[in-house]
């Protein structure tokens, strides 16, 4: 792809993303994104379908980016677990495994403010919780492979259930982080998912201990 091509289309995309900051997203037409971008309507049509084919390319380029830091944070997971971890072991094994992901979402934070706001595409975080089940249920094979079988006699609910309710937890969580990235570096951030990640919330407010 030519800087051209690459140059136009994160144009529009920008413009995009400018629009639904001031209007939900079902209401914006091809004629808003074309006057925010100042790019002719040819020129859109040479790219992309309609409104939702943009957002489409907008979100893609993200889950590609999302899952890309998962993978590197993944790496990071070494061996199995064979014994029950203390709370420094859960602790550190968290922040070493969301480094590349929190980077993720500060790179990205505008966006992804933007795109799970009341404005956005309220599917979006669907789709990223669904990369992050399918990246967490690898990690969890890789730490523990009997996982499945641990949950079922732990849990009431199936374990794809139990992933599908922490991962969104975990990403609205970060999601809320990132809007004090200004109070908090990412060091700060990954400390507070880790804490997440070995307490419960009754814990944290000191109700049990």
């Amino acid at each position: 792809m030519d800087i051209r091509t690459q140059t136009t289309q994160l144009n529009l995309k920008n413009a995009l993303l400018k629009c639904i900051q001031n209007q939900p997203f079902s209401t914006i037409k091809v004629k808003d994104v074309i006057l925010t971008s100042g790019i002719s309507s040819r020129t859109f049509y040479q790219y992309y379908k309609d409104t939702q084919d943009l957002l489409l390319a907008i979100e893609t380029d993200l889950l590609t980016e999302f899952n890309e830091a998962l993978r590197k944070d993944s790496d990071t997971v070494n061996g199995t677990i064979d014994h029950a971890l203390t709370q420094w072991e859960l602790v550190k094994i968290a922040e070493n495994i969301s480094k590349h992901s929190i980077d993720f979402f500060l790179r990205n934070k505008n966006k992804l403010e933007i795109l799970t706001s009341d404005n956005g595409d309220i599917r979006f975080i669907n789709k990223m919780v669904k990369a992050a089940n399918q990246e967490f249920a690898k990690r969890m094979k890789k730490m523990q492979p009997n996982y499945q079988a641990i949950l079922e006699n732990e849990q009431a609910i199936p374990p794809d259930m139990v992933l599908d309710i922490f991962d969104r937890d975990v990403i609205n969580i970060v999601l809320r982080l990132i809007s004090y990235n200004d109070e908090l570096s990412p060091a700060d951030m990954r400390r507070y998912i880790a804490g997440y990640l070995t307490r419960s919330p009754l814990q944290f407010l000191g109700l049990v201990k």
